[in-house]
């Protein structure tokens, strides 16, 4: 047996005349890998994978290489460590010499490793190099990946070591990474008997012989680590001199183990084990005799170390010098039995019947499958089911599909494309209706977190669509509103779905009853009903209609689902409560995509509600989470943000942050389509460039027509192309634009929804009319929760008053919409009424963005006294003021900065100055 195949090659002793051996039979590789270093940075990035049997020296050459380049390239090495990367020409292998400078304080996630990528090819070539990437390290194989996916002309080249193992050893990444790009394969071979001479005589410091030549080759069959073995036993050193003379035996070799000696061995090996009893047992010796051979076996030292158990479970077991794998094959099946009589661990048990490879008995499933259960990380139960369905076949069809299951249900955690395959299997082989609805939703929860929704409702769809006369087995009425709730809410995600989606929903039947599939169905219908501009019966409050809890895609779907309804209906504090419920779930570790919608769309509430301050956290850290561990560059929540900084009046930063996402990643954003064009068209209105804003409000407009989302309330562009037409002189145009927002507006029957089209009809219409509409819209706009809307309104009215010589009217309402806008903390936005107020002969107060600036000192002092805890009676006697002036300074306290009662104060104003800390006569409060 050639057990130094296995050693690795001796890192800590290349000094000396051992340093040169790793490049001896490697030059023609070497100069390969260099060459295309030169070479890159026309078309896609090259990609090298140097592959070979164990030993071969793929780490030597991947660490030669990094060192030959790292004088004129910059090297950046994944370390052992998932997600750490390092910035040396050293190596970064765990058993080999400590790295340099680690990129970052921790994990990279892929964005960021592409970022300095792209900053370091500014300054030329750059390798990125990978040791032994069939190791489990799903962040590092995912961010090589995502660089290849976005580094197309850079000089980048990216080389990774693979042995050559069989494929099902792969992690599910790395078959990802090999499967979505053109490698170039480099197969080191075996060296050549010149080459094995060459590092025999740079070894042993002399040419060796002819015989000692032929040995080498023998035992080593030109595999570069086993020929430093060899080496080892024959370099003349005090080590090696000192090993021959402590054991006499050692200098006639081992030579051949007696029979009973060879047994015994086999025995240790399969069991993993040297138990005497079990040995004893397992091949029926004698225990005595199983003594005397062990301690024949200590002596000559070939008992393997701790045993021949692997370290890593499903390992494969080294085979001691002495014993073939023949011998042992027989014995597996015995030993696991034994073992699982003798009440050993299930985890024991299972890596032994890991090396059978066929004919499992049922007994050997069910061990495999409580060893999974046992098992002390995903990966390793992954590995003890894998092998169970592997050597199952032919076996008892439920056993097999429990396996499956379980397989399935610990794969969404870990590789979720797997999962999906053995969902599949399932689904396709169900006989039972309510397991197929039940395996249907799960495949479902699992393709929406991967990303891929639609998939995930045609899925449903051919489930549910199934003819009762076909003989395929279809789900009970009972189980349909589930599946119909779950393909209209992951189908509405998706361009490609979303019509279709629509159409389905209103064709789809009333559900019957009140279970929790049926009130999940009807906020699905009413979710799309909202969305497309049509009427939606909706029973009761809105946000009510979400059943389940956070934790699975579909369930904070609805949860979702059920915050846009009850904000579209001005349910804004629902709609909060129902997003605040998945937010207050614990985070993932890794990414966590349902947060980050949950964040974006809490942020587009907020800006609703005009509470600006709080939506561009939201956004912010909605960019943030996407940015860490996400594979994409956060371009949904980056429009977010740009959007809310526009809202806000930054419209510089917005431009910053708007100028880093590509058209053709809008393009698959769908609904936050809108939102890109109507901040790109609020950057160049802000630049005077009122045609280009329009065109950019129109193209908005396309995006929310047929065929896509067509509601007025989701963004509603019409108002401002309205209010830029009659800007532009073409009021006849205006008036057209804002009426097509009226006839869908009415449909939601809600103040906003009607201060809306009064407001546009309003812009659009000169003179009297025009003013009494305008009113109209502020009266209505101020019973909603869309404080900016009614800021907008009231100075609207403002200005047109004041246009028309009443500057005594138009004060107040300039007044109102300038302190509405410093309460929404848009006052950098705010700069026009300030100016128009000025000039209605009002002094306007100093531009800020803190929501608090928008009260005056005597509102200042009475909420400062509110939040301390005093009675309206106890504030009018501190401040010697009456009761009724305390409850209109409350009063406008609240409209100014959104709030409806003293205890959601502290939330806007928390440091607030003048806070009293004692009560009337010196109380403490």
């Amino acid at each position: 047996m050639k057990l130094a195949l296995a050693l690795p090659v001796p890192c800590s002793q290349n000094t000396g005349p051992a340093a040169a051996a790793p490049l001896a039979g490697r030059v023609s590789p070497l100069s390969a890998l260099v060459g295309r270093t030169v070479r890159a940075g026309s078309g896609p990035a090259p990609a090298v994978m140097l592959t070979g049997p164990v030993g071969i020296g793929r780490s030597a050459l991947l660490r030669t290489f990094c060192e030959t380049v790292a004088s004129w390239v910059s090297v950046l090495r994944a370390g052992p460590l998932d997600g750490i990367w390092y910035d040396a020409s050293g190596a970064a292998r765990s058993d080999a010499v400590p790295v340099q400078s680690p990129l970052g304080d921790g994990p990279l996630s892929s964005h960021r490793l592409h970022e300095t990528v792209v900053a370091l090819c500014r300054r030329g070539p750059v390798v990125l190099a990978m040791d032994d990437a069939h190791h489990c390290r799903p962040r590092s194989l995912g961010a090589l990946d995502y660089v290849l996916r976005r580094s197309a002309g850079l000089p980048l080249l990216v080389v990774i070591t693979v042995p050559a193992l069989p494929a099902v050893r792969e992690p599910a990444t790395l078959t990802s990474l090999l499967a979505h790009h053109a490698w170039n394969t480099l197969e080191l071979k075996p060296l050549t008997a010149g080459d094995v001479a060459e590092v025999l005589a740079q070894r042993l410091g002399r040419r060796p012989d002819p015989a000692l030549l032929r040995r080498c080759l023998e035992h080593s069959g030109g595999i570069p680590a086993a020929v430093h073995a060899f080496a080892d036993l024959h370099a003349d050193t005090p080590a090696a001199r000192s090993r021959e003379t402590a054991s006499p035996a050692s200098q006639k070799g081992p030579g051949p183990l007696p029979r009973s000696a060879a047994a015994v061995l086999s025995a240790v090996a399969v069991l993993g084990c040297s138990d005497p009893e079990l040995v004893s047992e397992l091949i029926r010796m004698p225990v005595p005799a199983v003594l005397r051979a062990l301690d024949h076996l200590a002596v000559h030292r070939a008992l393997p170390a701790g045993g021949s158990r692997a370290k890593t479970p499903g390992a494969v077991r080294a085979v001691p010098h002495g014993v073939t794998e023949d011998d042992l094959l027989p014995l597996y099946a015995r030993a696991a039995r034994l073992l699982e009589d003798a009440g050993r661990p299930p985890t024991q048990v299972a890596d032994v019947l890991l090396q059978i490879g066929y004919g499992a008995a049922p007994w050997m499933l069910e061990a495999l499958y409580s060893a999974a259960l046992d098992a002390d990380s995903p990966e390793s139960a992954v590995r003890y089911l894998s092998h169970a369905l592997d050597i199952g076949a032919g076996q008892d069809a439920r056993t097999l599909r429990r396996i499956r299951a379980r397989l399935a249900a610990t794969l969404t955690t870990t590789a979720s494309a797997v999962a999906v395959h053995h969902l599949s299997a399932l689904l396709a082989t169900s006989t039972d209706g309510r397991e197929l609805a039940d395996i249907a939703l799960r495949c479902a929860d699992t393709l929406i977190a991967l990303g891929r929704a639609d998939e995930a409702a045609r899925l449903l769809a051919s489930v549910l669509d199934r003819a009762v006369d076909s003989g395929a087995v279809t789900v009970p009425e009972e189980c349909r509103p589930d599946l119909e709730s779950a393909l209209l809410l992951s189908g509405a995600l998706r361009p490609g779905t979303a019509k279709w989606v629509r159409e389905r929903s209103r064709t789809c039947a009333e559900p019957v009853g009140d279970s929790p599939g049926s009130r999940r169905l009807r906020l699905a219908c009413a979710a799309l009903s909202m969305l497309s501009g049509r009427p939606a019966a909706l029973p009761g409050n809105p946000a009510l209609l979400a059943v389940g809890t956070p934790g699975t895609p579909l369930n904070e779907l609805s949860l979702v689902a059920s915050s846009v309804i009850a904000h579209l209906t001005d349910h804004n504090t629902k709609a909060l409560d129902a997003l605040d419920r998945i937010l207050r779930r614990p985070d993932h570790e890794g990414p966590d995509p349902a947060r980050v919608q949950t964040l974006m769309v809490r942020a587009l509430v907020l800006c609703g509600t005009g509470d600006l301050p709080r939506a561009e956290r939201d956004a912010r850290r909605a960019l943030e989470l996407e940015r860490r561990h996400g594979d994409s560059p956060g371009v949904a929540p980056a429009v977010v943000v740009a959007y809310v900084l526009a809202q806000r009046g930054r419209i510089s930063a917005a431009g910053s942050v708007l100028a880093d996402v590509s058209g053709r990643e809008v393009q698959s954003l769908f609904y936050l389509q809108p939102l890109y064009w109507w901040t790109a068209a609020a950057i160049r209105r802000s630049r005077g460039d009122l045609r280009g804003a329009l065109v950019a409000l129109r193209s908005s407009g396309r995006t929310q027509g047929p065929g896509a989302a067509e509601s007025p309330l989701v963004l509603p562009w019409w108002l401002e192309a309205a209010d830029l037409l009659t800007e532009l002189g073409r009021p006849a145009e205006a008036r057209l634009v804002a009426a097509r927002g009226g006839e869908l507006a009415p449909f939601a029957d809600t103040p906003r929804s009607s201060g809306l089209v009064l407001l546009a009809r309003g812009l659009a219409t000169p003179g009297h009319t025009g003013h009494r509409l305008l009113d109209q819209a502020c009266e209505q706009l101020a019973e909603s929760p869309a404080r900016l809307l009614r800021a907008r309104a009231e100075y609207a009215l403002g200005s047109a008053l004041l246009d028309d010589g009443d500057p005594l009217a138009a004060r107040p309402r300039l007044r109102t919409a300038l302190d509405l806008m410093i309460g929404c903390g848009a006052g950098e936005a705010a700069e026009g009424v300030r100016l128009r107020l000025a000039e209605a002969g009002g002094r306007p107060r100093r531009l800020t963005s803190r929501p608090s600036d928008a009260l005056t000192e005597q509102e200042r002092r009475v909420a400062a006294l509110a939040m301390a805890g005093y009675s309206n009676r106890e504030i009018a006697d501190a401040l010697y003021i009456t009761r009724r002036t305390v409850e209109l300074h409350l009063t406008h306290t609240y409209q100014k900065l959104g709030v409806n009662r003293r205890e959601e104060l502290a939330g806007v104003l928390p440091n607030t100055p003048g806070a009293a800390t004692s009560g009337p006569g010196g109380t403490e409060r």
